[in-house]
């Protein structure tokens, strides 16, 4: 065998190939935590093992690519010499459009490689709206929101769509159900993708909110949270070590589907429907009410109702033993709460530390969410974000 055989070490095509792409995504996620301050070659290096040289080839693939940009010079270093140069992310390569379902008025937004929220809007839109009147909606604020920012729709990259339910791989919502319905299963995705010739993907809403709140939520540094929407149905997302916890179906988190003694789930009784169920006959009792709405109640509770009040009281104690229970199970520091029901306001939170209180070895502590309609959203940049940047890298190498 010659020497020059005996002795070669060099990697084959593909092992090289995945060594650029996994160089070239760590390189984009240490200029992504530096958020736009910017970071030089010299500190990449450091930062991440890599040589210099490796460094400057991949950050010229990538600059070639119109994922980074050079941003002028930074400081020179205390023994003086050539400043550096400073590396950021190109935030406007493309944007994604992110949807979420899961409240009665339906909220979208369009944001940028940063995750930055550049314009939100509410969906209003009647309860008897066609399945056409819905979709020609969403691309109207869709068009209407790109044109306020001077967005050409071809630079939306992905959309987003989170909405409650089991999502399946395929992007369709497992076991739909009825309280659910109003946006399921009108090819809302398909049409999407048609209008626009980009990938839509479709999440779990409570699962976009977990990740949300772990990026940008009150403390961007928890790596165990759960949290809880309350709304028009009832689930959870579970951050543990910093990872999305799904399961193996992806359906953990399902705690509406928690079981009572009565036959019932806990979605039944918690969620907006159980609650005007629960309220409607006792306020027909007493005062001869007109059909109850969630907005109905949100004045009542407000105006301190004590039938209401005693009744969202009672729903803040089925919310205090489920936290509690799961927690049991999974230890979690902090759960955060969101959703519509936030609109209840202080006797919810009432409700669940009256449970809580009485079983302090094992409580969390439990907070409204600081994001509120964004969690989700701002989740669904995240997970947009990674599915951009990476496609292109994979594409590319």
């Amino acid at each position: 065998m010659e020497k020059s055989q005996k002795f070669e070490h060099t990697l084959p095509v593909a092992d090289l190939s995945v060594s650029r792409i996994i160089n070239q995504k760590a390189l984009i996620e240490a200029i992504l935590r530096k958020k736009k301050h910017g970071i030089s070659k010299a500190v990449l290096a450091k930062e991440l093992g890599l040589s210099k040289p490796a460094v400057s080839k991949n950050v010229a693939d990538l600059i070639a690519m119109g994922l980074i940009q050079e941003h002028g010079e930074g400081e020179a270093g205390k023994t003086g010499g050539r400043k550096p140069i400073i590396l950021r992310l190109n935030e406007t390569y493309q944007y994604i459009f992110a949807l979420d379902l899961s409240f009665q008025e339906p909220v979208c937004a369009i944001g940028d490689l940063y995750c930055n929220v550049l314009r939100l809007r509410k969906i209003k839109i009647g309860k008897n709206a066609t399945a056409d009147a819905k979709k020609a909606k969403v691309w109207r604020i869709l068009q209407e929101m790109a044109d306020d920012l001077d967005i050409p729709m071809d630079k939306i990259g992905l959309v987003m769509i989170s909405q409650p339910g089991v999502i399946g791989d395929d992007g369709e919502v497992r076991y739909p159900k009825a309280r659910h319905g109003a946006w399921i299963g009108i090819g809302l995705k398909k049409y999407l993708r048609e209008q626009l010739q980009v990938p839509v993907l479709v999440e779990n809403d409570v699962n976009l909110a977990a990740i949300g709140e772990a990026h940008f939520g009150a403390d961007e540094n928890l790596q165990d949270l759960m949290y809880i929407i309350c709304g028009i149905g009832l689930g959870s997302g579970i951050i543990l070590g910093g990872k999305l916890w799904e399961g193996c179906n992806r359906a953990a988190g399902e705690i509406g589907d928690f079981l009572r003694k009565d036959g019932r789930s806990a979605e039944d009784v918690v969620a907006i429907g159980g609650l005007i169920e629960h309220i409607a006959p006792l306020l027909d009792a007493s005062k001869g009410q007109e059909e109850l709405t969630f907005s109905r109640v949100v004045e009542l509770v407000k105006a301190g109702d004590p039938i209401v009040t005693q009744a969202i009281y009672e729903v803040g104690c089925e919310l205090g033993y489920i936290i509690y229970n799961y927690n049991v199970m999974l230890d979690i520091p902090i759960v955060i709460l969101g959703g519509d029901c936030l609109k209840l306001g202080k006797t919810l939170f009432d409700g669940i530390e009256s449970v809580l209180e009485q079983k302090p070895p094992l409580r969390p502590k439990v907070i409204p969410s600081t994001l509120k309609e964004a969690a989700s959203i701002l989740g669904g940049f995240v997970v947009g974000k990674n599915e951009i940047l990476n496609k292109k890298i994979e594409e590319n190498v």
